[in-house]
């Protein structure tokens, strides 16, 4: 099938960019906690899934789920796993049989497979890396998380041999090689050659796939009858943005551009919300030259179920004028019920006004008073 502009236009005007930065976020953060200079260095704790930290399989596995879903095989796939199994009730280290029968010796093997995996996707070496003792997904998903320029975030090797056979490429390819001939397709395309590679990886799902991703859509809520405007909740309300949600954002924020390989650029974020006149909190990049303007929001569910958040008539005007439009999104902080900030959507703020009903709710009224 050939990718054609019709079929490009019609993927865009359904495209959420909110999973794309999901995606890319989840990246970021991965390469924060474990770059690539520190793999050699691994203890088995920082390796090992199944005590309930952030390491360096958890973060693969489910911690960048939205970069690329390898969930569903057993533990056994990381080489080493601690926890129970079937038969037997007791936590320990579990390594895999063609690691090694024993902790230390299993996790020496694993770490050598890890560090030659990382040398083999740097030289583009195929053949080695389809001869990687790694499970299939899991050094599909480890190439793509280090090396997005030359592996697309597809981890099942069907997957990817479907999709290799319905772009055109030739049989008789190794898996990894056809992993790196996507990503050579996507850049060969013009239209397609700066999407980020999770948003190339939506279009083949949506050409030649069925890929539910569970994010929430963000679509007007059903009218209902009008009730009275409760202007001191309003104002509390438009005051506890505060810095929990701020922080979080801020912090999202430079993943993404981390996950996009843009790391050079989180030194330029720039921190506006002590001057509200700017109209948004940060600064960033959407890319290197193009600014982008973020407006933090805490969204709240009210008793009838809808979310909402307050806005400024001078965020408003901001948001809507010709320089800023194009390039304003609100991150909108959700909140766990520990209080704390627990997940954040993406809306460009033209689309959320689509989306969305906006109602006037306060006004300053200022006046002197004389007795």
């Amino acid at each position: 099938m050939k990718i054609t502009k019709k079929i490009i236009k019609k993927f865009l005007s359904e495209f959420d960019e909110n999973d794309e930065s999901k995606a890319l976020a989840s990246r970021g953060d991965f390469l924060r906690k474990f770059p690539l200079k520190s793999l050699s260095q691994l203890s088995l704790d920082d390796y090992v899934i199944g005590k309930g930290t952030a390491s360096f399989c958890a973060m693969v596995e489910a911690k960048t789920k939205g970069w690329a879903n390898i969930q569903g095989a057993t533990a056994s796939k990381f080489g080493i796993y601690y926890g129970k199994k079937k038969g037997d009730p007791h936590d320990k280290y579990r390594p895999s049989k063609k690691f090694g029968s024993t902790t230390n010796e299993a996790f020496a093997s694993i770490k050598n497979s890890l560090v030659n995996l990382i040398e083999l996707g740097g030289e583009l070496d195929f053949k080695g890396i389809d001869l990687n003792p790694f499970s299939q997904m899991f050094k599909a998903k480890i190439l793509s998380l280090y090396f997005p320029e030359s592996y697309i975030n597809i981890c099942s090797e069907e997957h990817i041999l479907d999709f290799a056979q319905e772009i055109g490429l030739p049989d008789g390819k190794y898996v990894s090689e056809y992993q790196h001939l996507i990503i050579k397709e996507k850049l060969s395309n013009p239209d397609t050659k700066e999407w980020s590679n999770p948003k190339f990886m939506s279009f083949l799902y949506s050409q030649f796939s069925e890929n539910e991703n569970g994010i929430p859509n963000i679509s007007k809520p059903r009218k209902r009858p009008k009730r009275k405007v409760n202007f001191e909740d309003i104002l509390d309300n438009q005051n506890k943005i505060g810095l929990l949600s701020e922080n979080y954002a801020l912090e999202w924020e430079k993943n993404r551009l981390i996950g996009l390989g843009f790391g050079d650029l989180v030194k330029e974020i720039e921190n506006r919300t002590e001057y509200p006149a700017y109209g948004y909190d940060f600064l960033s990049y959407s890319k290197p030259g193009i600014e982008r303007y973020i407006e933090v929001k805490s969204i709240g569910k009210k008793s009838n179920g809808q979310y909402r958040f307050f806005l400024s008539d001078n965020e408003m005007t901001i948001s809507k004028s010709s320089e800023h439009k194009e390039e304003y999104y609100f991150y909108l902080v959700k909140y766990g019920k520990d209080g704390t900030p627990a997940d954040l959507y993406i809306k460009k703020a033209t689309e959320m006004y689509e989306d969305s009903n906006i109602e006037p709710c306060a006004y300053s009224i200022n006046f002197e008073l004389s007795v």
